[in-house]
């Protein structure tokens, strides 16, 4: 939001195209709060990508997993955010109910798309909010066509929608400034179609002009209501002599695209990222109370894919329990460290598979992949992994289930192994009716005469 509302404000808030401007407030908003996720999911579907090559069980490392515990800034931060959204939400019902009561207050006089109300508060400025129109009754009584235009303008462009949308993101985002200014932004744009509409009825400027400075004093409704008298008069007088921009200034929006580019990507950088991972994984309580024993884990390389453009790493985990923190991947490779362009960690019945991609192109030598979990460098040897590796292929025979060759000999798993798919145990016809293309990824546990399957 940050980002894209600069690059607004440099190169498009000035452009008399009102109607455009709006749209790209409304735009940017939704940008703001769809792209990271967007991001995030379609990121996870490429890191589903067939790992085309399978290895056997080496590379273990034992270790002993503790409990996840929650960092206690996080906590701090969510009660702070929390506490920051409810004031924010105080606030903004206390508005909503102050506009209830002049509306309530005053002679209703229904129109065809609008209900008039004629209040003895002449210390309020002409406003609109949903439907209404709220007058002073000198107003009324003077018959104050640009006024009623004005307003009117606002209720059928139905100007409260965005008001409203602007509300609620200043309470879900209240500690960004940016929120705030982005509000009053669109509230000016309000302003100037406002202004336009009563220019384009045939009122005289200069007249309109002086009343707009003559309703300046009266007090208004901040954010949740079109007032006449909205505080950037400077700039609507000025935006008034201003020529309609061409349809080419248009193009300038294109400034947001590579804005967003930009705010993506700091907000993957890995320690921005670990960062919000531990915040979503902190709770609003702080006991940190010990229910969750620690247990015995262990984690192996699963397979392994380079591509020629980058390394596909898969790692599995057993006897993990349900509570697992994964952060920090990095590939270590002739002194070169490499952070994980993706980072993916799914956990079933105590099973996790992390995949791993990382930007390394060429061969590895004295390589390694480090990755945080729970708080504890956990470091794999790649190197150790290819050395001892000797299965080329895995592949799945309605006849002989799974068959593992080397290229010398083949070897059948039929009524010797125990299978597990997903962390699952499965029964060997449960395997035969598996479907190859389903499988992302296996390895095997000779020690323990196991197969372990990690579908896509």
């Amino acid at each position: 939001m940050i980002a894209m509302y600069l690059a607004y404000k440099l190169f498009i808030a000035s452009d008399n195209q009102h109607g455009f401007n709006r749209g790209v407030l409304l735009v940017i908003y939704l940008v703001s709060f769809s792209s990271y996720p967007l991001y995030n999911f379609f990121n996870n579907l490429a890191i589903k990508t067939p790992i085309e090559r399978t290895n056997d069980n080496t590379g273990i490392i034992d270790l002993t997993i503790e409990p996840l515990v929650p960092p206690l800034w996080g906590t701090i931060l969510i009660w702070i955010f929390l506490i920051g959204a409810f004031i924010v939400t105080i606030k903004t019902i206390i508005t909503w109910i102050r506009i209830v009561r002049v509306i309530n207050s005053g002679e209703k006089i229904r129109k065809d798309n609008f209900t008039l109300i004629v209040i003895n508060d002449y210390t309020i400025a002409p406003f609109s909010w949903l439907h209404y129109i709220i007058l002073n009754r000198n107003d009324f009584n003077n018959n104050d066509n640009a006024i009623i235009t004005h307003e009117l303008k606002h209720v059928r462009a139905y100007h409260w929608i965005d008001l409203l949308i602007a509300q609620i993101v200043c309470i879900l985002n209240w500690f960004n400034p940016v929120a705030w200014l982005m509000r009053e932004e669109l509230m000016l744009v309000h302003e100037y179609q406002a202004d336009m509409a009563v220019i384009d009825n045939g009122h005289d400027q200069q007249e309109y002009q002086k009343l707009l400075i003559k309703k300046a004093v009266g007090s208004r409704f901040p954010s949740l209501a079109n007032s006449i008298n909205h505080s950037k008069l400077k700039k609507r007088i000025t935006m008034m002599y201003k020529s309609k921009s061409g349809a080419g200034s248009k193009l300038k929006a294109l400034a947001l695209v590579p804005m967003v580019a930009l705010a993506l990507g700091v907000v993957t950088v890995p320690s921005i990222k670990a960062a919000v991972s531990a915040i979503s994984d902190s709770e609003l309580s702080l006991d940190k109370g010990s229910e969750n024993s620690a247990v015995t884990g262990k984690f192996r390389i699963a397979s392994l894919n380079n591509s020629g453009i980058e390394t596909i790493v898969v790692v599995t985990g057993e006897n993990l329990g349900n509570n697992l923190s994964v952060s920090g991947g990095t590939f270590t490779n002739n002194g070169q460290n490499y952070s994980a362009k993706s980072l993916n960690t799914t956990m079933t019945n105590g099973a996790a598979t992390i995949t791993a991609v990382f930007p390394v192109s060429e061969s590895y030598e004295n390589a390694s992949i480090v990755f945080k979990i729970n708080g504890q460098d956990i470091k794999l040897n790649l190197d150790e992994f290819r050395k001892n590796s000797q299965t080329s292929s895995i592949s799945i025979s309605p006849s002989n289930g799974i068959v593992i060759s080397n290229g010398n000999a083949t070897l059948s798993t039929v009524g010797n192994m125990e299978i597990y798919l997903d962390g699952k145990k499965i029964s060997e016809k449960e395997m035969k009716a598996l479907d190859p293309e389903t499988i992302s990824s296996m390895s095997i546990d000779k020690q323990k005469n196991t197969i372990y399957i990690t579908s896509k």
